[in-house]
């Protein structure tokens, strides 16, 4: 019997992200692709995946967005949990200047549509040796499918989020945190507290800027997927 795990993706993406990242994980894993149930609050897409879920303890992997709400649904149903692998987030709330630049975002959208992520800034999401037109357009596509209703639901129930690393640092599970150095969406002092504190929490920085991690360093992500679920 395969060993599941269970995967969710970030703002704006699908199972697409983890297209790259597939050949390199072993046939022993059955992969499960969650998606980010729309109009709901933290507490409702917990208890929708506490509902679909079974009974089972998951090995849950969550990146971005979806690494927040991995966190947030461990710490609420800790029993539900055998293992939590975080990619390229760390789980505090947003700086008030990217709220703000949110809810401005929001209200544009709100009078004129939403015309989808701009290329330039799916460009800034990688590192710069890895901003090519194939993995651009990949981030482009899923955006597209998601779709204006995809984009109003995150950014208007996703965004408020409270400090969870304290309540991670005790938690009873062990969590594997996954990052690049120079990321400027992830808190990296926050991941030099968490090291010290907790022997359930590990933590991997990768070199480089970049986000998009399961695109960019897929073969070196699975190695770290493989040894953390093994």
């Amino acid at each position: 019997m395969r060993e599941k795990l269970h995967l969710i993706p970030g703002t704006m993406c699908n199972e697409q992200l983890w297209s790259l990242l597939i050949p390199y994980l072993h046939s022993s894993f059955e992969l499960i692709y969650l998606d980010i149930p729309r109009e709901k609050s933290f507490d409702e897409i917990a208890e929708h995946y506490n509902n679909i879920l079974g009974s089972e303890k998951l090995n849950l992997i969550g990146f971005s967005l979806g690494g927040y709400i991995a966190t947030y649904f461990s710490l609420k149903y800790p029993e539900r949990i055998n293992k939590l692998f975080i990619i390229s987030n760390s789980p505090t709330s947003l700086p008030s200047d990217e709220l703000q630049q949110r809810d401005d975002i929001l209200k544009w959208v709100n009078k004129y549509g939403y015309k989808g992520i701009g290329r330039n800034k799916v460009v800034n999401l990688f590192d710069v040796i890895n901003q090519t037109d194939e993995l651009v357009d990949l981030v482009l596509n899923m955006d597209k499918e998601l779709g204006e209703e995809e984009f109003v639901s995150q950014y208007q129930y996703t965004s408020q989020r409270a400090d969870l690393s304290l309540a991670l640092s005790q938690a009873p599970f062990k969590t594997h945190f996954y990052y690049s150095e120079c990321d400027r969406l992830v808190n990296a002092p926050l991941f030099n507290e968490l090291r010290d504190c907790s022997a359930n929490l590990s933590v991997i920085c990768t070199s480089g800027s970049g986000h998009m991690l399961p695109l960019e360093k897929p073969q070196e992500l699975a190695d770290y997927i493989i040894s953390w679920a093994g």
